[in-house]
């Protein structure tokens, strides 16, 4: 009986295991591993993508899991490894800069589809340690990461990831590739921290772009000030969803400058 099917996945975790080895492979190649890499896998599960991980033979694979009932199962999977450590943890509860020592790192997981969008969030206040990211994600908010001004797609979560990430939309992976399959089409996206970040405090730009589409249809001049929107180069009455990620940056430092 292999690991997969001793194991019992979990609906409140958002648990999908992935069985496609060529779906594996490329998720891995994405990675662009070398010898001293140091790479961080949120949401272990069985293995799967783990083992992959270590057959590139990087300098240490930190595994994130939180699943008690997974942790007998990678532990005699992974025995013989000595550069694989599992941390048996939330990743809310894991602090990155403590496993990266002052390194990059790199981060990859088939992410919990509950909270995929808190963690894509999170990992722009640890730009600084990050070298890029691959993660298996739903395809509904994989588009919302590459999406355009005035479109549906385009949400708070597409302007505060693009503000700090170039993200390139790998390939699509329908649901028979999993088990148990989701209901849902997944993707596999890759994220690759700006070389200039534009926005210096990262927790009030996150509430300044979430305000702002807290009530997307509603006129700009409703929420900010007529006379920084003209400074900023932006018509009162346009809306939300019209505005380019690199409008939203400058309206931002502009209504910051005005409120120092």
């Amino acid at each position: 009986m292999d690991n997969n099917q001793k194991f019992k996945t979990k609906k409140r975790f958002g648990q999908h295991l992935l069985i496609s080895e060529g779906v594996i492979q490329k998720i891995v190649d994405e990675i662009e591993i070398i010898d001293n890499d140091v790479i961080v896998e949120i949401g272990v599960g069985t293995g799967q993508l783990t083992e992959e991980i270590l057959k590139r033979n990087p300098k240490l694979v930190y595994g994130i899991e939180l699943d008690k009932t997974a942790y007998p199962i990678i532990e005699e999977r992974f025995k013989n490894y000595k550069n694989f450590h599992l941390i048996k943890e939330d990743y809310f509860n894991v602090n990155l800069y403590d496993l990266a020592k002052g390194e990059p790192i790199k981060l990859v997981g088939n992410l919990p589809y509950n909270v995929s969008s808190l963690i894509l969030v999170d990992t722009a206040f640890k730009i600084d340690i990050i070298q890029l990211m691959v993660f298996m994600i739903q395809k509904e908010v994989a588009l919302k990461l590459i999406a355009k001004p005035k479109s549906k797609e385009y949400t708070f979560l597409s302007v505060f990831i693009q503000t700090f990430f170039e993200i390139k939309y790998i390939m699509s992976v329908p649901a028979r590739f999993f088990s148990p399959p989701p209901k849902v089409t997944s993707a596999v996206v890759k994220l690759i921290p700006k070389k200039d970040i534009p926005v210096k405090d990262i927790k009030e730009y996150k509430n300044f772009v979430s305000k702002l589409f807290s009530q997307r249809r509603k006129m700009l001049r409703t929420k900010i000030d007529e006379n920084i929107l003209l400074e900023a180069g932006i018509k009162p009455t346009a809306r939300t969803e019209e505005l380019s990620v690199s409008e939203f940056i400058k309206l931002f430092n502009i209504y910051k400058n005005s409120h120092s």
